[in-house]
């Protein structure tokens, strides 16, 4: 299990760097659409398009290191309660609620990807294939994400890298 949560720990950690990238090109596309628009008066047709798919895939696979890191703002009102194995048991219990989350992400991900891949996004002409497929990755790696967090409910692991957690 340990070889397997490492590799799941490098991927997350890849994911997390492509979002810092997805997060930037964002912000560079949008500085330059406004300048091209407002200043040169030559604005970009497909910018706004190409934001909003990089905004999609940046939430839908970032939720997953979101998770990992335990940064997802939470309302566990239980969570100091009871002895160790309440509080075990609560953890699994939220994890795998989520896990059923993302399996119903994934599936309807999927079918999205079956029915309409073919269709084309209106302005850039890009498959809609890999808009949906935000769906069904994002979802996957939520899951998987979600089952190493119900494993790690019951044998914490040997290095915790929880971010500064955001609870509400």
């Amino acid at each position: 299990m340990k070889t397997m949560r490492e590799g799941i720990r490098r991927l997350i950690h890849a994911v997390d760097g492509l979002c810092g990238a997805l997060l930037a090109a964002i912000v560079v596309l949008n500085l330059v659409a406004v300048f091209l628009r407002y200043v040169v008066f030559v604005p970009l047709s497909w910018s706004e398009e190409a934001i909003r798919y990089l905004s999609v895939w940046m939430t839908l696979i970032g939720s997953a290191a979101a998770s990992w890191y335990d940064e997802h703002m939470d309302m566990n009102m239980f969570a100091d309660m009871g002895g160790p194995a309440f509080r075990a048991w609560h953890r699994a219990i939220l994890h795998t609620l989520t896990a059923v989350f993302a399996v119903f992400v994934t599936w309807q991900g999927t079918r999205y990807c079956m029915l309409n891949g073919t269709q084309t996004a209106p302005t850039s002409g890009l498959p809609m294939l890999y808009i949906y497929g935000a769906l069904a990755i994002g979802g996957a790696l939520m899951l998987v994400v979600s089952l190493v967090k119900i494993h790690d409910s019951f044998v914490p692991p040997d290095k915790d890298e929880t971010g500064t957690r955001a609870v509400l």
